[in-house]
């Protein structure tokens, strides 16, 4: 086989137009509502988590400076050095060139599109022909899990897994020492820009199917795998400037010491497994109310929703093209089969014994949660098979109907059998439904699933029968492409269903929580804090959901006014923080706010009489009773919020003037001591050191000299002296000097940065710089350089070559 072309089949070179210009067509229609009606993605993260991340990256580029720093997230957060965060992937620098929601966007349907063309290339490589590829790429484009977690922030690294499996067959059936050599840092540089990209999960799932593609495919194993570990040997150092962040973070958070429950969560249920040929099968996944996995497919822990995509359906007939390659004898595709039975295995997580075993014995799985993200390397293999298959149609017709046959038994079957079943079920399952919040509509449920079920097989009958008709010669071109445009009208249209969007402008107008905050002008210096509890309220109605959020203030929605969202959310937490949190909710809700600085609460209307009675000025409670409030009881659909300033808490800068040690293990239950919370003028230091200061001196602000997110300078001037507090997280990276000197750093109660300051005026300064970042920079810089010119000098030598 050649190193480029089909393997069989159709074995011409159809113009490149002829593939990729239907795959942008296809990737336009299904984005159509973000490129062109001014409407955003509102699933899940998009508003209330990714935003913010990309308005942090964009303000920062805008600024001419990297954004290492995250004011706008809890008390402070490391940007640069969580890699998927993109500040050093050049595509998604993408988002400082035009306003968002729009940037980020268009962002997001460039690397579906991304998606798709890596899914052509590899069905190209497995035999496909132009419709074939055509087939794959917009299978995988409009795939139930590409549509349901493409607004997700990681979703820019899985978008990279199908160039690596493309990558990796290249360099696998490589030709001569030159072109193998070629191919392997071709592989290696999409292997870096996929590292670079950010997300672990996706770089494993693709090291699993370039593994999976090298062993099913290449002449020599042992020395394509050699070469294979090679190519990601070198793409660490492409990488680098992700990498090495990352690893200096990782100790420091809690992914490394996931639990197994923890690790496991969002495991793909074995039910889930018809989603693939019958969307629908479980409900409506966007409603609690009408979503059947609540109740028998929740692998939320309880938690989070039950799944974590909302779809994976391809449909039957590109199952069926997938068993016909094995049929028609596409080379490896028996291995690329098991390849996808191990995949799926890996997906079910919890569901397996073997999940635990893998975990065990490969390291770096054990910092990633959600199992069901390996599903999505089984996905991208099957629309590469079934893409292969379409050129063997007219040559293997009686194989093609059998392989079809079996394609619409697995949808057909299942599809009769809950038909029948239907009032069983229903009767099984009521009580527990009537128990659920919300409780769960039976009737509904079973007649949208069995209505999406009967819709798909339809769609499966006729792309089948056209498909067949392709085979024809008088019939084929125009059979083939009518089948294409009808699969890919059906895909599109369910994932459309499980995407909803929305129009952009509500969503980039403050608040009316926020509108007069937003207004009133403030000194110079760092973001106000407005504590919002992520609790949600159950009665939110689903198509109600993303203007709640917002006119609430979820998550990481005051970030995007310029406000730091307390506690909000981020991908990862320092063990600090994530201990604080879990105590927090025993605290006073006066001492919780005084002792972190915080200006505003925002809360329902009856939460706050009880909880503030006279406005800011006296607080009651506890912040377990805050959250506890959030889920009361009220009507649907008539809930007013209030935003609170709060009135007597610490400045965001002091001068502490008294101050006691405690070591690590015990400065949490120091700070929660009631007798500890009453006093705003004490801190607790974290280490070891001698108690001081004076009972009678008092706290003494600070000012703001200069102020952005990285280096923030403060005018203090105390007659006591103490320690100088910045009210915000400390983390490795952060030094500090006192006129011009250096000065140790130190955690104060628990979080906080503090120095030891003298009596009188003195400048404090604080600079971040992320661990290894500039390191990391460097070290990619001059690898890109070395991975270019070796490219370079390896074309020039092939073109030389007779």
């Amino acid at each position: 086989m050649g190193t480029m072309g089909p393997a069989r089949g159709d074995r011409s070179q159809p113009h490149i137009a002829a593939w990729l210009v239907p795959i942008a067509a296809a990737c336009v229609a299904l984005y159509f509502r973000q490129l062109f009606l001014d409407q955003t993605f509102v699933l899940r993260d998009h508003l209330v988590y990714t935003w913010t991340e990309r308005k942090v990256l964009a303000d920062g580029l805008r600024a001419g400076r990297i954004p290492e720093w995250n004011d706008l997230i809890g008390f402070g957060t490391q940007f640069a050095a969580s890699s998927a965060n993109g500040v050093a992937y050049p595509l998604l620098w993408l988002v400082a060139l035009l306003p968002l929601p729009f940037s980020m966007d268009l962002v997001i349907v460039l690397h579906v599109l991304v998606a798709g063309v890596g899914t052509a290339l590899f069905a190209r490589r497995l035999g496909a022909n132009a419709l074939g590829a055509v087939l794959a790429g917009g299978a995988f484009m409009a795939c139930g899990y590409v549509a349901s977690i493409a607004p997700n922030k990681i979703f820019i690294g899985t978008a990279w897994l199908p160039w690596v499996a493309w990558a990796a067959d290249r360099a696998a059936q490589s030709n001569g020492p030159g072109d193998r050599a070629r191919g392997a840092a071709v592989l290696a540089g999409i292997l870096g820009a996929q590292l670079l990209a950010g997300d672990p999960a996706s770089s494993i799932t693709s090291g699993l199917v370039a593994l999976i593609v090298t062993w099913s495919r290449a002449p020599a194993r042992i020395q394509s795998v050699a070469r294979l570990g090679g190519a990601y040997a070198a793409a660490l150092l492409l990488a680098a400037a992700g990498v090495l962040p990352g690893l200096a973070l990782l100790p420091l958070t809690t992914r490394g010491v996931l639990s197994p429950a923890e690790a496991t969560t969002w495991s793909l249920h074995p039910w889930r497994l018809l989603e693939i040929v019958w969307p629908g099968f479980l409900g409506n996944p966007l409603d609690p109310a009408y979503n059947l996995a609540e109740l028998v497919a929740n692998s939320g822990a309880g938690r989070l929703e039950p799944t974590w995509s909302l779809g994976l359906y391809l449909g039957a007939p590109i199952l069926s093209l997938a068993i016909l390659a094995v049929l028609a004898g596409v080379r490896g595709s028996r291995g690329l089969w098991l390849g996808v039975a191990a995949l799926v295995v890996l997906s079910l997580g919890a569901y397996t014994p073997l999940y635990p075993l893998f975990r065990a014995v490969f390291p770096p799985e054990r910092i990633i949660r959600y199992p069901e993200k390996h599903v999505v390397g089984a996905i991208c293999i099957l629309c590469a098979l079934a893409g292969a298959a379409v050129p063997e149609l007219g040559r293997l017709d009686r194989a093609a109907r059998w392989a079809f046959a079996v394609g619409i038994a697995f949808l057909a079957l299942p599809l009769a059998t809950v038909a029948l079943l239907q009032g069983w079920l229903i009767q099984r399952l009521g009580g527990a439904a009537a128990r659920m919040v919300p409780p769960l509509e039976l009737g509904p449920i079973f007649s949208q699933s069995l209505r999406s079920g009967a819709v798909s097989l339809v769609a499966a009958v006729a792309v089948s029968w056209l498909l067949l008709r392709s085979g024809h010669p008088r019939f084929g071109r125009s059979a083939g492409a009518l089948a294409v445009a009808l699969y890919l009208l059906h895909a599109g249209w369910e994932a459309w269903a499980i995407a909803p969007a929305a129009a952009a402008r509500p969503f980039t107008r403050a608040p009316s929580l926020l509108r007069a905050a937003v207004k009133a002008p403030r000194p110079p210096g760092p973001p106000a804090r407005i504590y919002r509890t992520p609790v949600v309220d159950a009665e939110t109605l689903p198509e109600a959901g993303p203007a709640v959020s917002h006119e609430t203030l979820n998550l990481d929605t005051a970030g995007r006014f310029g406000f730091a969202a307390v506690p909000g959310f981020e991908g990862w937490r320092s063990r600090e923080f994530t201990a604080l949190q879990a105590q927090a909710a025993r605290m006073p809700l006066d001492a919780f706010l005084t002792l972190y600085a915080i200006d505003f609460v925002a809360l329902p209307s009856d939460v706050r009489k009880r909880l503030f009675p006279q406005g800011g000025a006296r607080v009651q409670g506890t912040l377990a009773e805050l959250d506890l409030g959030i889920t009361a009881d009220r009507p649907e659909g008539n809930v007013a919020w209030s935003l609170i300033q709060t009135s007597g808490v610490r400045p965001r800068a002091f001068v502490a003037p008294r101050w006691r040690w405690a070591p690590p293990a015990s400065s949490l239950d120091m700070l929660l001591d009631p007798a500890r919370t009453a006093d705003a003028g004490l801190i607790v230091l974290t280490g070891d050191g001698i108690a001081g200061g004076s009972e009678k001196a008092r706290l003494t602000p600070c000012t703001f000299a200069s102020y952005r997110p990285e280096r923030v300078a403060l005018e203090c001037d105390s007659p006591d002296g103490g320690y100088a507090v910045l009210a915000d997280e400390n983390a490795s990276g952060w030094t500090a000097t006192v006129d011009g000197e250096p000065a140790p750093v130190t955690s104060a109660d628990v979080l906080l940065r503090a120095v030891p300051v003298g009596k009188g005026p003195h400048v404090v300064e604080f600079t971040y710089r992320t661990p290894l970042l500039r390191f990391g920079l460097a070290v990619s810089g001059l690898a890109w350089c070395g991975w270019l010119a070796f490219l370079w000098r390896t074309r020039r030598r092939s073109a030389l070559q007779p």
